[in-house]
Parts: C-alpha cells; structure tokens; sequence
C-alpha cells in the first residue's frame, strides 16, 4: 500500500461550518450527517478549527449535549418555574461554533502517504476526522477512519 496517499481515499465533497455559526445548527450538521466532526473554514476557505462530538460533550465545553436534550425534552415545563432557566436557555443557544471548537487541529497534506494516515490515527485516538488542507491552509478533503478501509475494499474487489 506504499503507492497509496490520502489523496486517493479523502472525501472532496467537504461539509464545513464557519466559526460564527451557531453551535447548535453546527451539532445539527453533525448528527444529520452521523458525522464525527466538521472542520471549521473561514469565508476562503481556509482551515482555522475542528469542531468534533468530542468537543460538544467534553467537560470543560460550555454545553453538556445529553444534559442540553434533557432539558429540550421538559422545556415547556420548566420555562413556566424558572426565569433563571430562560437566562441558562438563551446563553446556551447564543453559544458559537468558535466557543468550543478545537483551535490547533491535526491536518493532513494530500500528499501524505496511508501509511503517515494510519499512523496519525494510532495516534490521536480521539482524532476523527482530519482535514487534509493545501499549501495555503485551504480545506481540499477530509479522511476518517473509515476511509482507511477503502484500501481494503479495493484488494477485497481483486480477490
């Protein structure tokens, strides 16, 4: 698999958001995709963050997701007790993508060999997916760990 590079297995068609964009359309894109991140690209399309599941459910993040769903489940309920929970609702749906998103992630050159990709994966277990970015920091692709295993559907397809 040496003549093997991301390239040949990143997915072109990428889904980015930018770092304003609210934080909950962004975890909507993420779910509506059953994507495990996106990357976050300025108007050129340039690389300045990751945004992952990692980062919306993280401790330290500013929204707890399964704790935010809970309380989408008993909102007509508890806007009537709580002027305090309209504050809490308002600060969380005020939330930007910028406020948790990852602000140094791990990239990839087109040019990096499968094997520098599975390597980097090994890794930074927590890391899914990568982007693979051009010379001038433009998002071009995007490999997860899924797609190491189109490599293996090709010598499958050979069998």
């Amino acid at each position: 698999m040496t003549d093997i590079f991301v390239k040949d297995v990143m997915v072109k068609e990428v889904v980015s958001v930018q770092p304003d964009t609210p934080l909950l359309k962004a975890a909507q894109i993420i779910m509506e995709h059953n994507f495990d991140g996106v990357p976050v690209v300025d108007k050129e399309n340039k690389l300045v963050g990751i945004l992952t599941e990692y980062n919306l459910i993280e401790k330290s993040s500013s929204i707890h997701l399964p704790t935010f769903q809970k309380i989408l489940e008993n909102l007509k309920v508890l806007k009537q007790d709580s002027a305090e929970f309209q504050k809490e609702v308002k600060e969380v749906s005020a939330l930007k993508v910028k406020d948790v998103m990852n602000n140094d992630p791990l990239t990839l050159a087109p040019e990096a060999s499968f094997e520098e990709m599975i390597k980097t994966f090994r890794e930074h277990h927590r890391v899914n997916p990568i982007p693979v970015i051009d010379k001038d920091k433009k998002v071009i692709g995007v490999v997860s760990r899924f797609d190491v295993l189109k490599p293996l559907q090709l010598l499958n397809k050979k069998l």
